[in-house]
């Protein structure tokens, strides 16, 4: 009888927690426009520092302790593009050109992503994705970027 009711239990808790991070996937895809928090979280959660449940808060302060983004933004702000991409190159090894590996900034990640065909060319830098545009590019950087088990990379 102990075991059933730690199953259910352990079911139930299980199925909550999938439930709240499938409420923010799908609040994340019907933003109009993307923000800081909603980046932070889904390349957190990617990356793996930041657990499902954490909100857009906590996400954010992890990127702000890491040195990713500047400490004056908040998780409501509105992300712009070539910001996605560097938050993306904190989660994602992203290699390329000689200009990438020596300044490494936001821009240049922001290219490189261009011509992996991550981003599509014709985006400018300073527009701010939609949620759903948001979710395909973490979806993308996932798989062109994600080092899988027994690859070497």
């Amino acid at each position: 009888m102990k075991k059933i009711f730690t199953l259910v239990i352990t079911s139930l808790v299980s199925f909550a927690m999938y439930a709240q991070s499938a409420d923010k996937v799908s609040e994340i895809i019907s933003a109009k426009e993307a923000t800081y928090g909603q980046a932070a979280y889904l390349a957190g959660c990617a990356r793996g520092t930041v657990r499902n449940e954490s909100g857009y808060e906590d996400a954010l302060k992890v990127l702000k302790e890491k040195g990713v983004v500047e400490s004056s933004v908040n998780a409501s702000d509105k992300i712009s593009m070539k910001a996605l991409a560097g938050i993306c190159s904190y989660a994602w090894k992203i290699e390329g050109s000689l200009m990438l590996k020596l300044v490494g900034s936001p821009r240049y990640v922001f290219r490189q992503m261009k011509a992996d065909e991550v981003i599509d060319v014709s985006v400018d830098p300073m527009s701010v994705p939609s949620g759903r545009n948001l979710l395909a590019v973490i979806t993308d950087c996932i798989e062109k970027y994600q080092v899988k088990e027994g690859e070497d990379k």
